[in-house]
C-alpha cells in the first residue's frame, strides 16, 4: 500500500473527477437481493427470460427491444428489480465520502443517490434525457447512459443506454453532457475511474488519446493483476490492481493537497520565464521557420532567447509603455487587428514585469478551481493578472476586479472589438485603464522582422513597407516557395476527409480568433481530432495547438492562408453551416454566441470566400441551408445578415421584408438591443429611397426619419456609436437624388436631424473621432443640410 500511495502522490478530491464504471457496484445488494449484473450479465439474464437459446449473439439492445415490444412497464420493473440497490459495501461509502468535484457513472443504478440519501443530503443527480444547467452544483452525479430512479415505461428505451445500437445513438445525437464531462476532465488534477471493463467501451469513448489526460487517470481495478487490461489500456492512464476496498483505504492515509497559494494554482498559469530551467540555446531556423509560418509558438523559447530578437522581434517602446501604464494605472488593453501578434507580446510584457518584481498570472478561464484560488491571491502585491479571450472572460471581469482589487489586468482584445464594445471595457476595467495598440511597426521593429525572417531562410519584407505585422506574414506565404512548401506539408491532411474537414473548420475558427474544445470538433466532424490526427501528430503539433479543454489553430495569419489559397468555396460554405448549427446547439456559453455571430456574419463570410467565384451566391446558399434550423432561424441577427447579403444583390425589397422579420425576432427576446437592425433599417431604407424613380414622393420618408433619429441618439451612447457612424455615410448620396421630391415639412424635417446628427458628431470624444474617422462623416452630413439652404 504504501507502494501505490506513494505513486498517486497528493490527494484533492475537491478538483478530482471519479468516474464510476461497471465494476464499481461489485459487492452492493440490490431489491432481488443480488448483485447489480455488468452488460454481459444483463444481457444473459434477458436470453433467460425471453427464452432463446443459450449461444444467442444478440446485441443487448435488440434483446431489450425485444423485451420490451409488449410490454415496456415489463421491462423498466425488471430493470428497476435489478438495478435499485439497498445497501452499499464500506468500501463503496468510503469512496463516495469523499467531497469529489463532479462524479460521472456509466452504470444504471443508484448507489450514489442511496448514499446521500442515507447522508440526508441532496442527491444533485442528472442523467442523459435532462437538460445540461447553467451551473452544475459541486459534486453532482453525472449518469452518462441513463438513471434507474428516472427511467418510467414510456421512456425506458430512450433514457437507458442499452448495448451499441443506444450508444451509437447517443453519440449521433451528441449529447451536450459529454461537452459537459470534457470540460470536468480538462480542469482535473486527477480522473479517477473505478471498476473499468473492457467491454465497457462506453468509457473508452469518453475518454481521449490524449498524452496530457493520461498523465492524470488512474485506474483503479481488481486486487489480480490482469495483462490484457494493462495492455488495452496503456495509452488512456495508469492502473492500480487494489479494489473499491484497496482504494477507499489508500485514500486514508494518502497525503491531501496544500491549500492554494502562488505555488500550486491550476486557474491561473504562471508567465514567469523562469519557469523554464531548460539550458539556454540559441533558437534554430526550423523554430523560427515554425513560429512565423506556422504560428508554432514557444513561450519557453522566447524566454530563454531574452533579451534578444533572434525567436521574435522584441516590440521594446510598446513593452516599455505598457510596463509603465501598469506601474501607473489599474489595468491595460493590448489591442491588435487579427494575426498582429498580440499573444508574444503578452509574453513579452510579463517578462519584462516579472523583471520590476511583479508576479503575472494568466486566466485560466473554466477552471473549477479559479473561486478558491482567487480568495487565495486577494492579499497578494504586485499581482498581474492576463486575460487572453476578453469575449470568453467578459462574463468574470467583473467578479475578477471585485475579488482581486489588489491585482492589476491586463485584457488582450481585437481592436474591432475594443471600438465596437469600449463602453463594456468603461464599465468592467477597474479605472484608470489605458490602451496599447499593436497595429504598427516601427522602423526599428521593421528591421528587426526583416532579419528574423532571412535567419529563418524567407524573403525579407521591403524596407519601405510599414504595414501590419499580419500583411507581413501574408506577404511572406505569397512568396513561391513558402506556398509550395505548405502544400506539401498539408499534404497528408488532405488525404482522408475527416483530417480535411477538421483542418477547414479549424482553421475557419481561427479566423475569427476563437478557441473550441475538442468534443466541439468530434460534433461537427464526427470524430475525435486527437485519433483522427494521431497519425500525423508531428504536422499536427506544428498546426495545431492542442490540450484537453482546447483545440485550436495555433496561427490566425496562417489559417487565413490556407482557406484562401487551398480550401473551395463548396467545403467553406459546408463548414460554416456545420460549425454555425453546432454552436447553436451550445449558444447559452458565451464562447459559442460569439462564434456563431461571427460564422454568420456577411462581412466576415465575403471576406473569406473573397476570389473564389461568385461569393454571394454562395452566401445566399449558406443562409439558406441554415433558415431551416429552427434555432438560427429564431436568431434577429442571422435575419439582420440576411438582409446585409440581399441589400448587396441589391433585393432590396427582400433585404426590407428581412429586416422586419428580424425586429419581429428580436421581440421575443428579453433584453435584446436592435442598433444593429437599427443601423441597416435606416441603411436599407436610404438605399430604396435613392434608388426609386425621381419625379415621385419618396415613398418611405417616415422610415428615413424614423431611421435617422435612432442615428443621432446612437452617438451619445458609446456602445453603439461606432455602428451608427459608418451607415451615416450614405445620407449625402440620398439627399443628392431625392431633395427635388420632397414635400416642404419632409425638408424641414430632415434638414433639423441632419444637423442634430452633424452636432452630435462634433460632440464625440477625441480618441473616437481619431479611431473611428467620424470627422470626415460629420462634413458629408453638414455638406448634405447645406443642400437644403442652396435649394432656398
Amino acid at each position: 500500500m504504501a507502494h501505490v500511495i506513494d505513486e498517486i502522490g497528493e490527494f484533492d478530491p475537491e478538483s478530482s473527477v471519479l468516474l464510476l464504471g461497471s465494476g464499481f457496484s461489485l459487492g452492493a445488494t440490490n431489491i432481488g437481493n443480488g448483485t447489480p449484473p455488468n452488460g454481459k450479465g444483463l444481457r444473459r439474464h434477458f436470453i433467460e427470460q425471453l427464452k432463446l437459446p443459450a449461444d444467442t449473439d444478440y446485441d443487448l439492445q435488440v434483446l431489450s427491444e425485444e423485451f420490451a415490444e409488449n410490454d415496456p412497464e415489463k421491462l423498466r420493473d425488471e430493470l428497476y428489480r435489478i438495478f435499485r440497490l439497498t445497501e452499499l459495501t464500506s468500501g463503496q461509502t468510503a469512496v463516495l465520502n469523499e467531497p469529489w468535484r463532479r462524479i460521472y457513472s456509466t452504470n444504471y443504478d443508484d448507489a450514489v443517490e442511496l448514499h446521500r440519501l442515507k447522508k440526508k443530503v441532496p442527491p444533485n443527480a442528472y442523467d442523459i434525457s435532462e437538460p445540461v444547467p447553467n451551473k452544475l452544483p459541486h459534486g453532482a452525479v453525472v449518469h452518462l447512459h441513463g438513471s434507474i430512479r428516472l427511467i418510467t415505461p414510456d421512456n425506458v428505451m430512450k433514457s437507458i443506454v442499452l448495448g451499441e445500437g443506444s450508444y451509437v445513438n447517443q453519440y449521433v445525437v451528441r449529447s451536450l453532457w459529454y461537452d459537459q464531462f470534457q470540460r470536468d476532465v480538462a480542469f482535473a488534477s486527477t480522473l479517477y475511474i473505478v471498476g473499468y471493463s473492457l467491454a465497457d467501451y462506453h468509457i473508452a469513448g469518453l475518454l481521449l488519446a490524449n498524452p496530457k489526460l493520461a498523465e492524470r487517470t488512474v485506474f483503479i481495478q481488481g486486487p489480480t493483476v490482469d495483462d490484457t487490461f494493462l495492455r488495452r489500456t496503456k495509452q488512456f492512464g495508469r492502473t492500480m490492481f487494489i479494489g473499491t476496498d484497496g482504494f477507499a483505504e489508500m485514500l486514508t492515509r494518502v497525503p491531501r493537497s496544500a491549500a492554494p497559494s502562488l505555488d500550486n494554482l491550476r486557474s491561473f498559469r504562471s508567465m514567469s520565464p523562469l519557469r523554464d530551467k531548460k539550458a539556454v540555446a540559441r533558437p534554430t531556423a526550423t523554430e523560427v521557420f515554425d513560429l512565423l509560418v506556422y504560428g508554432d509558438f514557444d513561450p519557453g523559447r522566447l524566454a530563454r532567447s531574452q533579451p534578444g530578437q533572434e525567436y521574435a522581434i522584441a516590440r521594446a517602446d510598446s513593452v516599455r509603455a505598457a510596463a509603465e501604464a501598469i506601474e501607473s494605472k489599474a489595468s491595460l488593453v493590448v489591442d491588435g487587428r487579427l494575426g498582429n501578434g498580440k499573444t508574444i507580446f503578452l509574453h513579452l510584457l510579463a517578462f519584462e514585469l516579472s523583471s520590476r518584481g511583479w508576479t503575472c498570472l494568466q486566466l485560466q478561464l473554466g477552471h473549477p478551481d479559479l473561486p478558491r484560488e482567487v480568495t487565495a491571491l486577494a492579499e497578494e502585491d504586485r499581482v498581474v493578472v492576463f486575460v487572453d479571450q476578453y469575449s470568453a472572460a467578459q462574463d468574470s471581469l467583473r467578479g475578477l476586479r471585485e475579488a482581486l482589487p489588489k491585482a492589476k489586468l491586463v485584457v488582450e482584445v481585437r481592436t474591432g472589438t475594443f471600438e465596437v464594445r469600449f463602453h463594456e471595457f468603461v464599465q468592467l476595467l477597474p479605472k484608470p485603464f489605458d490602451r496599447v495598440s499593436l497595429n504598427r511597426l516601427t522602423r526599428p521593429e521593421m528591421t528587426a522582422f526583416s532579419q528574423l525572417c532571412e535567419s529563418a531562410g524567407l524573403d525579407a519584407p521591403a524596407e519601405d513597407h510599414r504595414g501590419d505585422l499580419r500583411d507581413l506574414l501574408l506577404n511572406v506565404f505569397k512568396n513561391a516557395a513558402v506556398r509550395e512548401r505548405v502544400k506539401e506539408a498539408l499534404a497528408p491532411l488532405f488525404e482522408k476527409r475527416a483530417t480535411r474537414r477538421i483542418l477547414t473548420m479549424t482553421m475557419l475558427i481561427a479566423t475569427h480568433q476563437v478557441s473550441v474544445g475538442a468534443s466541439f470538433v468530434r460534433t461537427v466532424v464526427g470524430e475525435d481530432p486527437f485519433m483522427a490526427l494521431k497519425p500525423l501528430e508531428d504536422l499536427s503539433h506544428e498546426i495545431f495547438e492542442t490540450s484537453a479543454d482546447g483545440f485550436r489553430a495555433r496561427s490566425s495569419v496562417f489559417s487565413s492562408f490556407v482557406i484562401a489559397e487551398f480550401i473551395a468555396a463548396e467545403e467553406i460554405a459546408d463548414a460554416v453551416v456545420e460549425v454555425t448549427l453546432a454552436a447553436s446547439q451550445r449558444r447559452r456559453e458565451r464562447p459559442y454566441r460569439i462564434l456563431m455571430s461571427n460564422m454568420i456574419a456577411y462581412s466576415s463570410l465575403r471576406r473569406t470566400l473573397r476570389g473564389k467565384g461568385d461569393p454571394d451566391t454562395v452566401i445566399a446558399s449558406i443562409y439558406e441551408r441554415l433558415r431551416y434550423d429552427e434555432r438560427v432561424n429564431g436568431e434577429p441577427l442571422f435575419w439582420l445578415q440576411y438582409a446585409i447579403a440581399m441589400a448587396e444583390k441589391p433585393r432590396l425589397d427582400t433585404a426590407d421584408e428581412f429586416i422586419a422579420n428580424a425586429y419581429r425576432k428580436a421581440e421575443h427576446l428579453q433584453g435584446f438591443h436592435t442598433y444593429q437592425i437599427d443601423t441597416q433599417a435606416f441603411r436599407i431604407a436610404l438605399l430604396r429611397a435613392t434608388k426609386q424613380s425621381t419625379g415621385q414622393a419618396v415613398f418611405n420618408i417616415d422610415a428615413v426619419l424614423r431611421g435617422i433619429e435612432r442615428i443621432d441618439a446612437m452617438l451619445d451612447d458609446g456602445s453603439h456609436r461606432s455602428f451608427a457612424v459608418k451607415v451615416l455615410d450614405n445620407v449625402q448620396p440620398f439627399v443628392a437624388a431625392r431633395l427635388g421630391d420632397l414635400a416642404a415639412g419632409e425638408r424641414t424635417a430632415l434638414q433639423f436631424w441632419l444637423l442634430k446628427v452633424a452636432k452630435s458628431l462634433a460632440l464625440l470624444p477625441d480618441d473616437f473621432k481619431a479611431t473611428a474617422g467620424s470627422e470626415a462623416v460629420r462634413k458629408n452630413v453638414e455638406a448634405a443640410a447645406a443642400m437644403f439652404v442652396d435649394q432656398r
